[in-house]
């Protein structure tokens, strides 16, 4: 097995767990009625006494109170018990509980297997107490099987020192230095331009918390206040030219001119801002210069230099809200703020501003009624019916259905504003290559999830902020900076980082440096030498089992998820009438959260699927799904996160390009295709896996039990 030698391991002291003495504890909750009430637990246990290697199963009512855990931590000790078995509720919620009580017992908490029989069983089978019996007992025999082969496992601990690196020097950018600074950590500051500001410098003004600022107040207040701070370094006219390593292991190159600078950084935040995207070909643009965008005209307002004209006409959603782009999230905002200000230095203009819809949040309706207040017209045109321009008298002249009036109107304009979108920085696309990470549509870079992660990119140790990942306002923008700062702070005050050890193995004997390993790690956990002999670097690996699932030696494993234990898993699963059931791998993020989502609405739905969880849908071989079909199951699931997210960033994407290979290879083998199904959904989708499984079921020619009970002897 490989890893890299520079990290820190913590193994947790555990019982015997050689080959030779596996002693296996089952532990079933009641959870007051919601379990019991519908399971028939005294007959679970029982089973579970009579399986292979288990040497005491025990009952409890509430298995997660103070009570029942000292009282589980005192059979493990009398019954030198060395792997636990846990059927109770979903993992999700629960099991770190148990590891830290099976910890506390003396045994390596990776030797611990968690059966869901509340939110896979009583919550959704509560009209057929028989068969969720007959479910509960398969469950906890399939977590008995995985159990005895399971292995110690360690926490991987890695040292992390007290400096960041802040790419861009933006609002996000100079907020997210400034607070990572007064944590008592060394920031180094990045600005491709000449002076700090961003954006900032390029506007007249903004509106803040009911405030109306100047920019160039608002940069020069924040820019002495980096001045102040000994603990930043800035660096303009720079641009980073190079990144290697890890979190708390990063070798950084800056690029200013022809100097070169090599920096060693624990941390990175990534605020590189946007740029508006030019309007070429849209309304003269490219040949009128009293056609302009926003940003252009934000210019022209804070030097003071507006052209002449009293007809001044805004058109919203212009390169937004279409086939390549949504809503740009700020031009409402930005043309009302313009609009005003125009009126403000131009009292006798006659300002109208054409839109589809008003997008504005908070305090902004307010700045809506003083505009009309001031005079400034709103006219809302349809999606499918965008102005029209011509030219009358060398004037320009606007052609525009009005949805409300229900008329055509005709307005003049001496000025025409264009409220665009925006892309992502013009150095996007190189920075992302430097730093491993992905970029979404229009170059803006992608964080880890939207939810789950928000700040963050899948590689631990850079975070995202601010405009970098989609347009905001100024206060938001702040926001977000203080909460990346917030973010890399923690393991540089903590000094480390510590890592979960479901991670991946490398038999290097088995292995045929074929390169597959490293070239899809979503994570560049693999690396390779000169003879392509891969190394996991596992600080960087989240176990997500892609590696291990493409392998063609079979010679990658994932700690806690190997071949053996989900073989194992299935083999239990499918020891009786195999025929009538469906061997299901569920990602234990989104899709066992939708799982768990049915059972928590009481979603009922057909009883005949056996789930098998993995970290990921990617997880899931061909060898696994072949597997099943094997062994006489009537069909296979293989569930995962709803695209476009995945919590480890493509892994379904992976997953579904191998479901498409495993039907044809399953074709070829006489099996038939159309039994292996797939299905993708977000964590609150509970009515979406319960309509799966009543549609498979049906599908594959299996008995709908949801509302009655049928022979289980």
């Amino acid at each position: 097995m490989t890893s890299d030698t520079s990290e820190q391991t913590s193994t947790a002291a555990g019982a015997d767990v050689s080959a030779g003495d596996i002693r296996i504890g089952v532990f079933v909750c009641d959870c007051g009625s919601n379990i019991a009430g519908v399971v028939d637990v005294p007959a679970v246990v029982a089973h579970a006494k009579s399986l292979k290697n288990v040497v005491v199963a025990d009952e409890g009512r509430w298995s997660c109170s103070v009570d029942y855990i000292e009282r589980l931590k005192e059979i493990i000790k009398e019954q030198r018990v060395n792997r636990v078995v846990v059927a109770s509720c979903t993992p999700r919620t629960h099991e770190p509980l148990f590891k830290r009580a099976v910890q506390e017992a003396g045994v390596n908490p990776y030797l611990l297997e968690f059966v869901s029989i509340r939110e896979q069983v009583s919550w959704v089978h509560m009209q057929t107490p028989e068969i969720a019996t007959a479910k509960a007992k398969d469950l906890v025999e399939m977590g008995a099987a995985k159990a005895a082969l399971l292995e110690e496992g360690s926490q991987i601990r890695l040292p992390v020192q007290r400096d960041c690196l802040v790419i861009g020097g933006g609002a996000a950018g100079m907020q997210a230095a400034l607070y990572i600074a007064r944590q008592g950590c060394r920031v180094r500051l990045v600005e491709k331009a000449p002076r700090l500001g961003g954006l900032l410098n390029r506007i007249s003004h903004i509106e803040h918390d009911g405030r109306r600022l100047r920019a160039e107040a608002v940069v020069d207040t924040l820019t002495a206040r980096i001045a102040q701070q000994p603990e930043i370094a800035v660096f303009t006219d720079t641009v980073v030219a190079s990144v290697t390593g890890y979190i708390g292991n990063y070798r950084v190159g800056l690029a200013t001119g022809d100097k070169r600078t090599d920096l060693d950084i624990a941390t990175i935040v990534v605020a590189t801002g946007m740029r508006e995207i030019e309007p070429t070909g849209l309304f003269t643009y490219d040949e009128n210069p009293r056609v302009m965008t926003q940003l252009q005209l934000e210019a022209h307002l804070k030097n003071g230099d507006v052209p002449d004209g009293d007809d001044i006409v805004m058109i919203n959603c212009v390169n937004s809200r279409n086939d390549q782009r949504g809503c740009c999230r700020i031009g409402c905002r930005n043309s009302l703020k313009n609009a005003l200000a125009l009126k403000q230095q131009r009292g006798t203009a006659r300002l109208r501003i054409l839109y589809r819809d008003l997008s504005l949040v908070k305090e902004e309706p307010g700045r809506l009624e003083a505009a009309k207040r001031a005079g400034i017209r709103f006219i809302r045109f349809s999606d499918d019916a965008y102005p029209r321009l011509t030219q009358s008298d060398g004037r320009m002249q606007l052609s525009v259905k009005d949805v409300l009036l229900g008329a055509t109107l005709s307005i003049p304009a001496d000025i025409l504003v264009l409220t665009t979108g925006f892309q992502g920085s013009d150095g996007a696309v190189e920075l992302k290559g430097h730093l491993k990470v992905s970029t979404a549509a229009d170059d803006f870079f992608q964080e880890a999830h939207v939810k789950l992660g928000p700040l963050e990119f899948p590689t631990d140790g850079i975070s995202l902020c601010g405009c970098a990942k989609a347009p905001m306002p100024f206060k938001e923008s702040c926001e977000e900076g203080l909460g990346a700062a917030m973010r890399v702070s923690i393991p540089m005050r903590r000094g480390y980082v510590e890592a979960d050890g479901i991670v991946a193995e490398i038999d290097l004997d088995g292995c045929s440096r074929c390169g597959l390993c490293w070239k899809r790690c979503p994570y560049h956990a693999i690396q390779v030498d000169a003879e392509k002999t891969p190394t996991v670097i596992k600080a960087l690996c989240k176990g997500c089992g892609l590696c291990a699932a493409d392998c063609p030696t079979a010679c990658i494993q994932i700690v806690h998820y190997t071949d053996r234990q989900i073989a194992a898993q299935i083999t239990a699963a499918l020891r009786r009438e195999p025929r009538r059931k469906i061997v299901g791998f569920v990602c234990h993020w989104c899709a066992l959260g939708g799982v768990d989502m049915a059972g928590v609405s009481r979603l009922q739905y057909p009883s005949s699927v056996r789930l098998i969880r993995v970290m990921c849908s990617a997880r899931v071989s061909l060898n696994m799904i072949e597997r099943a079909f094997a062994l006489g199951a009537a069909g296979v699931l293989v569930a995962g996160c709803e695209f476009p997210t995945c919590h480890y960033i493509a892994g379904n994407y992976a997953a579904e390009k191998r479901i498409r290979r495993a039907r044809r290879r399953l074709a070829k083998k006489g099996f038939e295709p159309e039994r292996l199904w797939n299905v993708w959904c977000s964590a609150a989708d509970g009515p979406k896996f319960a309509d799966t499984m009543r549609r498979m079921t049906a599908a594959l020619g299996l008995s709908d039990d949801t509302h009655r009970p049928m022979d289980v002897s």
